[in-house]
């Protein structure tokens, strides 16, 4: 199942009808409705996207009430802070109940992001600059980035714990899979191997792995480490998959304009059936762009169904 996610063409006021297009010329199957997307926005346009034919199958979580103003953002799963988790959670419980109406079977976790020592925009100008090498400054602010990242890996994975223990008995009374996508960068949560701990720490909960080549592209271009085992290990647990490429530490490439780490499979095998593939990008991508990448992402996993 190929959906095309939202944020491919944003509202910014001129509603739904871009994405509509789009995803109905392209041939997708669906509208995965991205954390762009405000919990008041789901009401009133989702009937478009079912009008014309396109199923609301897969969301993230949580949701913003409303569209955010500059500096704004949604509270975080993975807060240190127990009523910033409590909030983010209840958003995500609201968003759960508006996506079980409109047919929603997905929904993929935003745990929110981590302050470290430097911040993500001075390193991605050092990457730019070519100036990660040993002995320059960039690589040094690496060093301090995945240093502090480590420290308080445990902390995060407690966050992640507390939110997905009372969340994962929500979606399982509304039928929903709760997805986890690898963060794409040491600035989000969870990394790989986070990821696969709170697989195992929840089995037999409705929850399940994405597969996002694009985010693991990126992870080894800032230094986390990928072994080829971890990628292994990641790639035999998906559910799910966020399709889009890389370019040296920027992930959200539309799939076919970027790249990719040369050591991740072409796609998870085996691959669940019906399972849902999210095509992303920027929303500066054209119609005839996104329809290339929905064409050649719907063959790649309907080989992989078939196969």
């Amino acid at each position: 199942m190929v959906l095309c996610a939202s944020d491919l063409r944003p509202l910014h006021g001129v509603g739904i009808d871009p994405l509509v297009r789009a995803a109905s010329e392209a041939g997708a199957q669906g509208v995965h409705l991205g954390a762009r997307f405000a919990l008041h926005d789901l009401a009133p346009l989702a009937p478009a996207i079912l009008r014309a034919g396109l199923t609301v199958p897969s969301m993230a979580l949580p949701l913003p009430p409303h569209e955010l103003g500059r500096g704004k953002r949604v509270p975080s799963l993975c807060a240190r802070d127990s009523d910033e988790r409590t909030a983010a959670l209840a958003l995500a419980g609201e968003g759960l109940d508006a996506g079980a109406g409109l047919g929603v079977r997905w929904a993929w976790l935003d745990f929110g992001g981590v302050t470290l020592p430097v911040a993500r925009r001075e390193i991605a100008a050092a990457f730019a600059r070519r100036e990660t090498g040993e002995g320059e400054e960039g690589a040094t602010d690496v060093s301090i980035v995945l240093s502090a990242r480590k420290a308080w890996a445990e902390s995060l994975l407690d966050g992640c714990r507390w939110s997905l223990e009372r969340l994962a008995r929500h979606a399982e009374a509304r039928a929903v899979t709760l997805v986890l996508p690898v963060g794409g960068s040491p600035w989000e949560v969870p990394s790989p191997r986070e990821a696969l701990a709170l697989l195992e720490a929840f089995a037999g909960a409705p929850l399940t792995l994405a597969w996002a080549p694009g985010r693991l592209s990126t992870l080894a271009a800032f230094g986390m480490r990928l072994t080829q085992e971890r990628i292994d290990a990641v790639a035999g647990k998906c559910g799910a998959a966020f399709e889009t490429d890389a370019v040296g530490v920027d992930a959200g490439y539309l799939p076919g304009l970027g790249e990719r780490d040369e050591r991740l499979p072409a796609r998870p095998e085996p691959w669940p059936q019906g399972a849902p593939v999210v095509v992303g990008g920027s929303p500066d991508a054209t119609d005839d762009e996104i329809a290339a990448a929905v064409a050649a992402v719907a063959a790649l996993y309907d080989a992989a169904t078939s196969s």
